[in-house]
């Protein structure tokens, strides 16, 4: 007897247990996941409202409802985030930097002295720099109202649109709710590695003006050296 329909079959019974499961607890599950990420972003924020979403779309969770954990989550960890920073000092400033990284810590502290508010809206589609723009946000002593307006502002759209992606891949694969997930999955990954490959040119940039500041110049004033010393 061919032992590979009773392991598929095996497989979808505790895919279908696990997404019950999940139905029962999505909610929390989300806004504490979403929460989470924002201090340590090893955390699968994204993709637990996108299934969570997945499962709105077979009727089991409430979309709109998704979309407010996965909202009020990320401002309870982008503001965590944002008090630790404000705690300031070097050991924090060094923790940051071992977990966003010390060119991402640039980056970020560079972007929020010149753009302030509007970053922290777009700080939350920044995975990488996120935590970093949060934190240099609290140590820069950005009053926190102001944070949290433009922040809870970022955490409303960056919910809608991951949940509408797992909303629609559901409702596209509604027969086959594995394949919805995998689908939904793998438009997030798609999205998120392009975001990556843009954060990643933006951490370069901000690097190199930064080494160039040091040197006491700025980038307008490098010009290229004009033959025979013309001038």
């Amino acid at each position: 007897m061919n032992a590979w329909p009773i392991a598929a079959a095996s497989i979808l019974d505790t895919f279908n247990e696990t997404a019950d499961w999940a139905a029962r607890v999505g909610y929390w599950a989300v806004a504490l996941v979403v929460a989470g990420d924002g201090i340590f972003p090893a955390l699968p924020g994204e993709t637990a409202i996108v299934a969570a979403a997945v499962l709105a779309a077979q009727g089991r969770l409430s979309l709109p409802l998704v979309i407010l954990a996965g909202a009020v989550g990320a401002v309870i960890g982008d503001s965590t985030a944002y008090w630790i920073g404000r705690g300031g000092g070097g050991p924090i400033r060094r923790t940051v930097a071992r977990l966003a990284g010390n060119d991402r810590l640039v980056a970020a502290e560079r972007m929020v002295r010149r753009r302030g508010p509007a970053l922290v809206f777009v700080g939350r589609f920044l995975p990488g720099l996120r935590i970093a723009i949060n934190m240099s946000c609290g140590a820069g002593q950005m009053r926190y109202a102001r944070f949290l307006v433009f922040d809870a502002m970022g955490a409303v759209v960056w919910s809608t649109q991951a949940a509408l992606i797992g909303f629609f891949a559901g409702k596209a694969f509604a027969d086959r709710i594995w394949v919805a997930f995998v689908v939904a999955f793998a438009i997030t990954l798609v999205v998120g590695g392009f975001v990556a490959l843009k954060e990643r040119q933006r951490v370069r940039r901000e690097r190199a003006a930064s080494e160039l500041e040091r040197e006491g110049r700025t980038v307008g004033e490098v010009e290229p050296a004009r033959p025979g010393g013309a001038r």
